[in-house]
């Protein structure tokens, strides 16, 4: 049932991208002169379908894709020549149809990350109360307690942790800091000085933890507090016989006690509730590069969100999806060599360390799991592949919408289209490049599931 739930929500959230992309080149195609044969969601044998006007509107049987065919667009078939033709259209007119396909992606990306912050509202930013001090850190040689609440920072007012954070990253290698501190009725100044190989520019090693108070926010459905019992707004009281006073104690504690039952007790509408609590245990690998095993009950701390306006939501979309953007294309350099490592694994058999690159099987298991934690979840995973499918569609591999950008180039600078020859010969090397991409991704599934 759970790779069933998984999948469904792979293809209603694949076949919502599609369609938007899909539709891309539609209307910019007809808006074209150029005549549309057939408009496809999936691959394979058509399970529904009906004609409208010359074109044929599909839905097939492999939900992971689609197409819309052109007429004249086959370099291979007959074509006729006439003016309503692909390859009949202008240069300019055939770049904007493939561009159309990865901008709606793009446009839907932003109305979708807009769309969760418009109606999840924007976290507020959390204060300057300080819940935990790492052992060993400089925080605790200054002499930081829990509790404290950071006034200034080198004489600078700071009234949120992100203006704190903001002005002690402004301190360089070595450099001495002062710290004002309000600590129960009276105010403390602190001093200290910046560790000699960096400031707190890198990884904030100042040594301590934001406050946040035991109350759970988004809770997973079938995960470890959920069967527990426990729902959104529930107030942990103790756990393990130990009363839960702040966040950041209960969460190490569920860390360090993976797939133990934990006694925990908790308050809803008034009402004092009690379950035994089971983290499940996750590997995950360390600073060291070693394996260790930590306890995750799928659940967040509740965040104090703020109702923002349409134009901030927008701005916001428009800066999620340029973020992610950013990190992707710093990602793409890899792509050849996580291909080749998924290559090699299909080849020899050998399971290689999980690279974070997936196929159908490992979109599935995040598109399930998005499910999982609600609508908000949901959409914005469907923003994020959207804006990953735009940026993949753009990528100068024939086949692709980029490849056909990239023949466009090329027609623009030389004034006269590529042979039919060549465009033939690129066609058949990007699909069987497609096709080894998708034979490694998927040698990477199974290898992940195996382990």
């Amino acid at each position: 049932m759970g790779a069933l739930h998984s999948m469904f929500f792979l293809a209603l959230a694949l076949s919502i991208l599609v369609l938007v992309h899909e539709w891309g080149h539609y209307i910019v195609a007809v808006r074209s002169g150029v005549r549309v044969l057939k408009f496809s969601i999936g691959f394979g044998p058509e399970l529904i379908g009906f004609t409208r006007g010359e074109t044929r509107w599909s839905i097939s049987a492999i939900p992971f894709g689609g197409f819309v065919r052109f007429a004249g667009d086959d370099p291979e078939g007959d074509n006729a020549g006439t003016k309503d033709e692909f390859l009949s259209a202008s240069l300019g007119a055939r770049t904007a149809i493939v561009l159309a396909g990865p901008l709606m992606n793009y446009a839907l990306a932003i109305l979708l990350f807009a769309g969760v912050l418009y109606f999840a509202g924007e976290p507020v930013p959390f204060s300057t109360r300080i819940s935990e001090v790492v052992d060993g850190s400089i925080a605790e040689s200054i002499g930081i307690v829990p509790d404290d609440e950071v006034r200034a920072v080198n004489g600078v007012p700071v009234e949120t942790w992100v203006g704190f954070t903001k002005e002690l990253h402004g301190i360089g290698a070595d450099e001495e800091f002062a710290l004002l501190v309000a600590r129960g009725q009276e105010t403390v100044e602190l001093r200290g000085r910046a560790r000699e190989d960096h400031g707190f520019g890198q990884g904030f090693p100042l040594g301590v933890l934001y406050f946040q108070d035991p109350v759970l926010g988004y809770v997973q459905r079938d995960g470890a507090a959920w069967n527990a019992g426990l729902r959104t707004g529930d107030r942990i009281l103790s756990y393990a016989g130990k009363p839960a006073e702040r966040w950041s104690g209960f969460a190490t504690y569920v860390m360090e006690h993976p797939d133990e039952e934990i006694p925990i007790t908790w308050e809803r509408e008034g009402n004092e509730l009690a379950a035994a609590l089971v983290p499940i245990g996750l590997e995950r690998t360390n600073e060291d590069g070693e394996p260790e095993m930590l306890g995750t009950i799928a659940a967040f701390p509740f965040v104090d969100t703020r109702k923002v306006g349409l134009g901030t939501a927008l701005a916001g979309g428009w800066n999620d999806t340029w973020s992610l953007t950013a990190r992707v294309l710093e990602l793409l350099p890899r792509l050849p060599g996580l291909v080749a490592t998924g290559v090699k694994g299909l080849v020899t058999g050998e399971r290689e360390q999980d690279q974070g690159l997936g196929g159908p099987v490992r979109m599935a298991e995040m598109f399930g799991e998005a499910a999982r934690w609600g609508l908000v979840a949901f959409l914005g995973m469907m923003a994020s592949i959207s804006t990953q499918l735009a940026i993949f569609n753009l990528l100068p591999i024939p086949v692709l919408d980029g490849g056909h950008l990239a023949l466009h180039l090329v027609e623009f600078v030389t004034r006269r289209p590529p042979s039919m020859k060549i465009k033939i010969i690129l066609h058949q090397i990007g699909f069987a490049l497609l096709l080894l991409l998708m034979l490694s991704v998927t040698a990477m599934d199974v290898g992940r599931m195996l382990r």
